[in-house]
């Protein structure tokens, strides 16, 4: 049985009098990676802050490993954390940054085994100024593991990756997390974070929108969208009125589909002498994202 690690009940956070989040309540999983997903300017760096000690809400409880705390700045003790791009100096090594970082915090962790465990072992004395932005940001996981956190709380880590950054990012943080580390991890990329995460949060205008497990996503129905080339054959139009789609014009229909369908479905239309040209599919998280970013 998967234990909540993290609970957190009505947070709110209000600037003057503009409110930034509106009694958000979610939980964490122990071993799991949460997604919190939305827009910019959803709200998801001030949940961040908040769980970092860094601004004090207005209201709301906390849980962590079955015991209530009194602030949330208690987590600092539990968790390493990936806040904005963190600064270092450019022209020293990742491991003499390291070394300063831990003497500053107190943490003997040792350097050498930090970096290998992230990958960057090989640097030597490189500067950290000949970075890719790939490995400045394998250096930031190494700086959120000081301490040995049980949980890691990660702000956009994406930003600025190219696909082969991301590909690596995404490989450590799986590794990390079959090592046992429970993993928050905001971003506005829904595909990539569609790709790993267990358990999806969606927040928008600082109140949560929606929230899914990565098994009951796999096991929802998919829009899907299929588009011809000439119009659609009538045998084809009744076949889809069976299966209740919806017609878009002559030569576009979209089906809600359970995931076992679709390559049925594109059989059936091929049949019918209605060959798609382009099949185009949504889950239901992508759905209710694209609704609120419109």
């Amino acid at each position: 049985m998967v234990k909540n690690f993290l609970l957190v009940e009505k947070m709110s956070l209000r600037y003057g009098t503009q409110d930034i989040i509106n009694e958000v309540s979610f939980s964490i999983p122990q071993g799991k990676i949460v997604g919190l997903l939305g827009p910019n300017g959803a709200g998801k760096s001030s949940i961040i802050k908040v769980l970092a000690g860094l601004v004090y809400p207005k209201s709301g409880t906390m849980i962590f490993q079955n015991k209530e705390r009194s602030t949330f700045s208690e987590l600092k003790n539990h968790c390493g954390y990936l806040i904005n791009s963190p600064a270092y100096y450019p022209y020293l090594s990742a491991r003499q940054n390291l070394n300063i970082i831990s003497k500053l915090s107190k943490n003997e962790d040792s350097i050498d085994v930090l970096l290998k465990k992230v990958g960057l072992d090989y640097t030597g004395n490189k500067k950290v100024s000949q970075f890719s932005s790939g490995m400045k940001q394998r250096l930031a996981i190494a700086q959120a593991l000081l301490g040995n956190p049980e949980l890691l709380i990660l702000d956009e880590p994406f930003n600025g990756l190219d696909p082969n950054g991301f590909m690596d990012l995404k490989r450590l943080l799986n590794e990390l997390n079959d090592e046992g580390v429970t993993i928050f991890i905001s971003s506005h990329l829904l595909d990539e974070l569609e790709q790993f995460a267990d358990l999806f949060i969606l927040l928008n205008k600082g109140s949560i929108e929606f929230q899914i497990s990565k098994e009951e996503l796999l096991r929802s129905k998919k829009k899907v969208t299929f588009t011809f080339d000439k119009e659609i054959d009538p045998d084809a139009q009744t076949f889809i009125k069976e299966h209740h789609g919806e017609f878009e014009g002559i030569k576009k229909v979209t089906l809600r589909l359970n995931p076992d369908q679709i390559a049925e479905v594109v059989n059936r239309l091929v049949h019918f002498n209605s060959i798609p040209v382009n099949v185009e599919t949504n889950t239901i998280l992508q759905e209710k994202y694209f609704e609120i970013v419109k």
